[in-house]
């Protein structure tokens, strides 16, 4: 007989009085089950992670796209097994911990690069994240 190993959330998993290990388990609330990648045809229901994040009044859904492009670019991230995820995977998942569509982040990209939208504007929240890193830096 194998051992069980209860990897679910404190009180989310009930053996219900009188069952066995093979008896009757009830479940409640979401259950994450350890995919790495979304699957090919699941919904980009943000809801899916039950992420509480959300981008500020201040933010912008390009911007975001423009550093998490940035960030993919320059091979910053790997899926759980040390593999290149595709960019659809990557900003599937993106969109789902910012809750928000990103299922057209290529369009919105290609559009922001190729319309009238000023180099400086497009550079500008790089910028800032720079500016703000060194005030953080110089601070300690």
């Amino acid at each position: 007989m194998a051992n069980i190993t209860n990897n679910f959330a404190e009180g989310s998993c009930t053996f219900e009085p009188g069952s066995t290990q093979n008896g009757d388990v009830t479940i409640t609330g979401p259950i994450y089950q350890g995919e790495t990648k979304p699957k090919e045809n699941a919904p980009n229901n943000p809801s899916d992670i039950g992420s509480p994040l959300h981008l500020s009044q201040n933010a912008s859904k390009i911007d975001l796209i423009r550093i998490m492009n940035a960030w993919y670019e320059c091979g910053k991230v790997v899926d759980a097994n040390g593999g290149k995820l595709t960019k659809k995977e990557f900003f599937t998942w993106v969109g789902k911990l910012f809750n928000i569509d990103l299922t057209n982040y290529d369009k919105d990209l290609s559009n922001s690069m190729s319309s009238s939208v000023a180099r400086d504007k497009q550079l500008q929240i790089f910028k800032e994240l720079k500016d703000k890193h060194e005030s953080i830096y110089q601070s300690k």
